[in-house]
């Protein structure tokens, strides 16, 4: 019905049209019911694609401002999240600033915690031997156990100290000590020189001021240091040190002076050990040191004390001259010392003169980055040193040579096993003992 409507109203406007056209022109043909109808529904097509397309762009549109306001939520709840996260980072910030100004408080008022723990370091120390007499009683004994404790005060001034326990225990009968070697104040001035202030090593000899297991041969360390210098020896004063660009250095001490009780001219018996120490005659020393040749050591070294007795029962002098080269190139090495007492005034004559040198060359190679090094040596060793035994009533002047071989094993460089063989018969040292060769175990380590 409705079609036949369209129809007959296309009819009407195609005759209307046709009368208004003018007379003189001819009617033009009016197109077939079909072919408007093939028209129409063209145009059907074209209108149901459009609104298709309308409806289309529609729902597009309406999808993308549904994501674009879920996009302004999700915008909306991470400036809200982030805004939360901040505010608690600077919360923590705060804390975190609270807490470290407490603790700097803290350290400074009570328990000085930042100064312990930047500034103050600990090291240390220590040895076991094994001695194997042949002719007399065999022996085992950790012989040192040592700590270290250093202080930064600033820039310029620092503490260094070394606290020892000899022979594994201390105390009423025992065989061991306790002892204080080194608590100096060193200040540095300038960039050559320094001032050492307490109790310290003086600068004589090799292994006076350098004597940790992994840093020589031998288990013991040896005789000739040991009796005539006598290491390890400390005292108590102020020591200067100033070192030049060219590889010199010159130290000099005035320090607490040795007490040799009496006119026994037992050298290494005068060592007070800063322990209410007799103070009536100071010591004064001096030495200079080359070490502007890789691999190269010179130095020479005096000690002068007027009087070695230090009170009104004898009067004599003492002076003490060393010197010594140590020379590394490679593997090998070479260390050689002299050391020298004369004393002058109320003195047993054999005890006048007391000296002593050794020779020690080596030679340490790598066995492989894994298990460290191994190093053999050789020492011979003359020297001569006055004893008085502890009766006072006897006294004489040993003599001895040693003739001594080794090896030492550092599986790293701060840990060593050593080994050695001592020839001891034109030792009267061991010789009084019954002691014709000693064998020697031992470890140590440092840190």
């Amino acid at each position: 019905m409705k079609r036949q409507r369209i129809l007959t109203l296309l009819a009407l406007c195609s005759a209307a049209f046709v009368a208004t056209l003018p007379a003189q022109e001819a009617p033009q043909e009016l197109p077939s019911q079909a072919e408007m109808w093939k028209m129409i529904q063209a145009q059907q097509k074209q209108i149901e694609a459009l609104s298709a397309m309308v409806q289309a762009n529609q729902t597009e549109v309406s999808t993308t401002r549904t994501e674009l306001a879920t996009a302004k939520t999700e915008a909306a709840s991470a400036k809200a999240e982030a805004s939360t996260a901040i505010a608690q980072l600077k919360a923590t910030q705060q804390q975190v600033e609270a807490t470290t100004i407490a603790v700097e408080e803290i350290g400074d008022s009570a328990f000085n915690m930042p100064a312990w723990y930047n500034n103050t370091s600990i090291g240390g120390y220590g040895e076991l031997h094994a001695n194997f007499n042949n002719g007399a009683d065999n022996e085992i004994d950790f012989h040192r156990f040592v700590l270290f404790f250093n202080h930064e005060f600033n820039d310029w001034i620092s503490l260094f100290s070394e606290l020892e326990l000899e022979h594994s225990i201390a105390g009423d009968d025992q065989d061991g000590e306790i002892e204080l070697e080194q608590a100096y104040i060193r200040m540095d001035w300038t960039e050559q020189f320094n001032t050492d202030a307490g109790v310290f090593l003086l600068p004589v000899g090799i292994l006076n001021e350098t004597h940790e297991p992994n840093t020589f041969y031998g288990v013991e360390r040896n005789n000739v240091e040991k009796y005539i210098i006598p290491s390890t020896w400390w005292e108590g004063g102020i020591k200067g040190t100033y070192r030049t660009e060219t590889g010199l250095t010159f130290d000099g001490t005035i320090s607490s002076g040795m007490d040799l009780d009496g006119a026994d001219g037992y050298i290494r018996s005068g060592r007070q050990k800063v322990s209410k120490a007799t103070n009536d005659e100071a010591a004064l020393a001096g030495r200079v040191k080359y070490t502007g040749i890789a691999g190269l050591e010179i130095a020479a070294s005096v000690l002068y004390q007027d009087d070695l007795d230090q009170s009104t029962n004898a009067d004599y002098s003492g002076l003490l001259s060393t010197t010594h080269i140590a020379y590394t190139t490679g593997g090998f090495s070479i260390r050689a010392l002299y050391a020298r007492w004369d004393l002058d005034g109320d003195i047993a004559s054999d005890a006048e003169e007391q000296y002593g040198y050794y020779i020690e060359p080596s030679y340490r190679w790598e066995l492989s980055e894994k298990y460290g090094d191994l190093g053999i040596y050789a020492r011979f060793s003359d020297y001569e040193y006055f004893y008085v035994k502890d009766s006072k009533n006897i006294s004489e002047l040993y003599e001895n040579k040693i003739y001594e071989v080794g090896v030492n094993y550092w599986p790293t460089d701060n840990v060593v096993f050593k080994l050695d063989y001592q020839d001891t018969n034109d030792a009267d040292q061991y010789q009084k003992d019954g002691i014709d060769s000693v064998v020697n175990l031992g470890v140590g380590y440092q840190f």
